[in-house]
């Protein structure tokens, strides 16, 4: 099932594209390990008029992950968004890949696998950054500290703003059923959670799930986000899931990434608080909260509609 971007490439990842994407993530036999070092200036490590798109390029193609932020870097510094003397531990925007396998952290890098995220990026210094640096895919204004999407029903919708390029990314999770989850996300209008941390919260609902007998009737992933939970109650076995969450571009992306990873059926979907939400009682409820939410609420309505409550 090939699904194209909105942007016009290959950015969406389904299982016809997966194995080939995450062959590009190796390196080649020629691929130079560089390591800047990360507390002194630059400006004193590197000259930074020869470094520019083809510096330290393999053959293969890739550049060191360094090298890559150091390039985005000098920008940075030419364009006065960081002090002359920036380093790469102190004035580096967050840089998030544009493919998450698992627990796999490419040193080297490709053209378009790069998210970047600063608080003081302009549309100016975005229109470079994706004009001189090939390995920068797309550009985010915001911070990291942050909580992208909709915290709760008394707060509002908040989003990074995409200054160039595209934002489309993909976690993809090895799960313990021997089975893989796709996930495909525009990163301005979502939280950012890599597939290492995903990974952890459906180990601990797989433990779960072994170590208690639980009925594989109903289950809710109540606050779903973009579906990882509910997709792996499916794949593992339960009848039925009910999804809900009360950000509607969750729900958009929820559904594309049930087409995505197949799945054909016995769900329903919802857009509300979870503690407004009517259901009827269900073997199993998955509280995934935002970090520092008080979810108390949540979890009152949960153990009373719910044989059986997991709190990620």
């Amino acid at each position: 099932m090939s699904r194209k971007c909105s942007c016009g490439k290959n950015c969406i990842t389904t299982f016809e594209n997966l194995d080939e994407k995450i062959e590009k993530l190796n390196e080649c036999e020629n691929c130079e390990d560089i390591q800047i070092k990360k507390f002194n200036p630059l400006n004193d490590l590197i000259n930074l008029k020869i470094l520019d798109a083809n510096y330290k390029r393999c053959s293969c193609g890739k550049r060191p992950l360094d090298i890559v932020m150091s390039h985005i870097l000098k920008i940075m510094i030419e364009e006065k968004i960081v002090p002359e003397n920036a380093t790469l531990r102190r004035n580096s925007p967050v840089p998030l890949s544009e493919f998450y396998y698992s627990s796999f952290n490419p040193q080297f890098i490709n053209e378009d696998a790069l998210i970047i995220l600063h608080p003081d990026f302009t549309g100016k210094v975005a229109s470079r950054l994706i004009e001189e640096v090939p390995e920068v895919k797309g550009v985010l204004k915001g911070s990291p500290q942050e909580t992208v999407g909709q915290l709760n029903k008394n707060s509002q919708i908040k989003h990074f703003e995409l200054l160039a390029g595209c934002d489309m990314q993909t976690n993809v999770m090895r799960t313990l059923i021997n089975d893989k989850i796709i996930i495909n996300k525009n990163q301005s209008r979502h939280h950012i959670e890599v597939a290492t941390t995903t990974e952890g919260k459906l180990i601990k609902l797989h433990n779960y799930l072994e170590n208690n007998e639980i009925e594989k009737g109903i289950a809710i992933d109540a606050m779903c986000g973009s579906g990882a939970i509910g997709i792996y109650l499916l794949k593992y076995g339960f009848e039925k899931v009910i999804f809900n969450d009360i950000y509607p571009q969750a729900i958009e992306n929820l559904k594309e990434n049930l087409k995505v990873n197949e799945i054909d059926g016995n769900y329903e979907i919802y857009n509300e608080a979870f503690e407004d939400l009517k259901t009827p009682k269900v073997d199993l409820c998955v509280i995934d909260a935002f970090p520092n939410d008080d979810a108390s609420e949540i979890i009152k309505k949960a153990e009373e509609i719910a044989d059986n409550v997991l709190i990620i």
